[in-house]
């Protein structure tokens, strides 16, 4: 190869390389992550979740034992029925359930004999008594014949009342054969089903007041002072879309539990309507000692949102005009006021409705183009 046909192709690499560099592609926007300057204030509170339970819970038990002969029948909409179960609404005095009363029937039934029995033997001895006080004043009958039919009287009528008594103890037991609902509720369990034998004591249902509910959620010890009895906390619940519900601490654990080392804290919450059932998770904020209120009206920004000045000491926020692919930034300085949680309120600089970067603003410079991650467009 000769001299000058070396030198021709270095000048063609080197023309190469030229063109190469002169078209190697710009480098990419920085993605960030923008949001909207707002005039909310900062959360002070910490949130935390809470177990809706009935405000009030017992079981109904026979008093009596036997074979459960029937259950309280409810209609199910469609012409026909079936057993009372859980989820269902009663009320005071709806018989739930029954045993079979036949063996207490048969107590009434002699307890009702032994009583006519009975009350047939103090009539006799009333006559009996009524003819020896007359005897007795007449001097026709001894002393101790008189003393006798006074002592038959009176033993008479100690029958008559036990025998009273012992109807009236068989009556109560045949009513106890029916389970009857204490109060308005709304069933949560039933653990019989007919021709089971049922015993002294056996809880045939779990009965709930559901008109009102208790919020339960355990504090650390730092928070007890600020959730003293009659403290008035709203839950809130995803459920019903972050429905408030208005609620007043009631209750406050005298010690914490011995494993998670918080304090259980009872919110009673107005519950007419019934929509909190037995069982959900709710929500509740309590204020925390170290939050701190923001100005009203403040602007404020996120934390992560301020860098930086341009004068020593001094901090900015980068400003993002357009959209998309196409925006860009401006550092500008601002006077930062009090801070609360992750958020900071904004003395000057920015307004309401500007959109500052909340991620990757450390790395960016003035004027610089930037990519806005899709739905951050800090609306």
């Amino acid at each position: 190869m000769t001299t000058k046909t070396t030198a021709t192709i270095l000048a063609l690499a080197v023309a190469g390389a030229a063109c190469g560099h002169g078209a190697a592609e710009k480098a990419p926007a920085r993605p960030v992550r923008l949001e909207a300057v707002s005039n909310e204030r900062s959360a002070t509170a910490l949130r935390y979740s809470a177990t809706i339970q009935p405000y009030e819970q017992v079981g109904l038990a026979f008093k009596v034992g036997g074979y459960v002969r029937e259950l309280r029948q409810v209609a199910t909409g469609d012409g026909a029925t079936r057993h009372v179960q859980q989820g269902d609404l009663v009320t005071k005095g709806m018989v739930l359930a029954r045993v079979d009363p036949a063996d207490y029937q048969e107590k009434v039934n002699q307890a009702k004999a032994q009583l006519a029995e009975a009350d047939a033997s103090l009539t006799k001895a009333k006559a009996d008594a009524a003819r020896a006080e007359a005897l007795y004043g007449a001097k026709a009958m001894t002393r101790p014949d008189y003393d006798s039919a006074v002592a038959s009287l009176a033993a008479s009528r100690a029958r008559s009342d036990a025998a009273h008594a012992a109807l009236e103890t068989a009556s109560l037991s045949l009513g106890d054969a029916s389970l009857v609902a204490p109060r308005d509720g709304v069933i949560l369990s039933r653990s019989i089903e007919p021709g089971l034998l049922a015993g002294v004591g056996t809880v045939a249902f779990t009965l709930a007041d559901l008109s009102r509910v208790k919020a339960v959620f355990g504090v650390p010890d730092s928070l007890v002072p600020r959730v003293p009895l009659g403290t008035k906390l709203d839950i809130t619940s995803d459920a019903f879309g972050g429905r408030r519900f208005p609620g007043r601490v009631t209750a406050v654990s005298p010690s914490a539990d011995s494993e998670s080392r918080v304090f259980n804290i009872e919110v009673t919450i107005p519950n007419a309507d019934r929509a909190l059932k037995a069982g959900m998770v709710a929500g509740v904020e309590v204020g925390s000692p170290e939050a701190q209120e923001l100005p009203e009206g403040a602007p404020t920004v996120s934390v992560a949102a301020v860098v930086k000045g341009r004068q020593a000491g001094g901090f900015a926020v980068f400003v993002a005009s357009g959209s998309g692919d196409d925006a860009t930034v401006k550092l500008r300085d601002v006077r930062l006021g009090r801070v609360s949680g992750n958020r900071v309120a904004v003395e000057s600089g920015v307004a309401a409705g500007e959109r500052v970067v909340v991620s990757g603003a450390s790395l960016l410079r003035d004027g610089e183009a930037v990519r806005v991650i899709p739905g951050s467009e800090g609306k």
